[in-house]
């Protein structure tokens, strides 16, 4: 049904949100200095948002001095448009902060079926602009600003730099692990027999967060149909993995990036997607790790 949600698909995204709401992040990779965590409240257009806040201490590279504040990193939790599992990111968010110096900040933005598009996706950039206001309230860099996220995190920080851009807003740089950017299809091909997260998970989303169909081929909605899309992203990490059948996204960005001689990175693991909250622990300690450094370097 287009324009909306179906009770049935109302009730069983309740059900998905409520799950994702108790789950944590993984034991690894363990933070290498000591990291605070706090709550904040973050006003947008569509009401308020929480947001979690995490400060490392002791000597990390980006830390910052009495001359310098350290940078901030806006991270964007995965859930396929449905979950709410802010948590699920807290060892990405821990170990960025102990290893880069960074103030990260977890958004914990709305979801289906209690809104549809383009609710998160504006309350991911409000969320930024509310940051660089902030900046001297909260003593972060307004002029050093990352954006990142897993799966549709990681579409919601491309859209923030899609918007960003529009706005003239500089950011430094964008992490994109496992990112959807076309939600008009779930028909792609894989090789991997029954994938956890296949096309009917797929078709469940769109069918709950973008209940008009006339939606889904919005740039803002499927960052793959905006045709100026390379020229908006800053420096790009693209993480995807071999085994997750959504893949082909991760690659045609990066190849476009390529051709317009855009400055990115694209990293493949051996994985499913979602590889950096579940899974082999060898390959989510490299991927998080590659992250860090790639923060790291980019305020270097």
């Amino acid at each position: 049904m287009d324009g909306m949600t179906r009770p049935d698909r109302w009730l069983a995204a309740w059900a998905i949100q409520a799950r994702t709401r108790l789950t944590g992040g993984s034991s690894v990779p363990a933070p290498s200095r000591p990291v605070s965590s706090s709550h904040m409240t973050i006003p947008t257009r569509h009401g308020q948002v929480s947001a979690l806040v995490y400060r490392s201490f002791g000597d990390a590279a980006l830390a910052g001095d009495d001359l310098r504040r350290p940078p901030l990193h806006l991270q964007l939790h995965g859930g396929g448009l449905i979950g709410r599992a802010v948590r699920e990111d807290e060892h990405i968010c821990r170990y960025l902060a102990a290893d880069t110096g960074a103030i990260v900040v977890s958004l914990h933005y709305h979801a289906a079926p209690q809104v549809s598009y383009p609710v998160a996706e504006h309350e991911c950039f409000d969320a930024l602009t509310w940051a660089l206001s902030s900046a001297n309230q909260f003593g972060w860099d307004r002029h050093r600003v990352t954006v990142g996220g897993g799966g549709s995190g990681a579409k919601l920080a491309i859209n923030t730099a899609q918007l960003a851009y529009e706005k003239d807003i500089h950011l430094t740089g964008l992490i994109a692990s496992s990112p959807v950017l076309d939600y008009t299809r779930s028909d792609r091909d894989t090789d991997v027999e029954k994938p956890k997260h296949g096309p009917r998970m797929l078709a469940f989303v769109m069918d709950a967060y973008f209940p008009d169909a006339g939606t889904r081929t919005q740039p803002l909605a499927s960052p793959a149909y905006d045709l100026a899309l390379v020229k908006k992203l800053p420096h790009t990490l693209i993480q995807v993995g071999s085994l997750d059948w959504l893949a082909e996204d991760g690659r045609a960005l990066a190849a476009s990036l390529s051709r317009a001689s855009r400055p990115h990175t694209l990293t493949e693991y051996e994985a499913p997607s979602g590889f950096t909250v579940r899974g082999d622990e060898a390959i989510m300690t490299a991927a998080i790790e590659e992250q860090a450094r790639f923060i790291r370097e980019l305020h270097s």
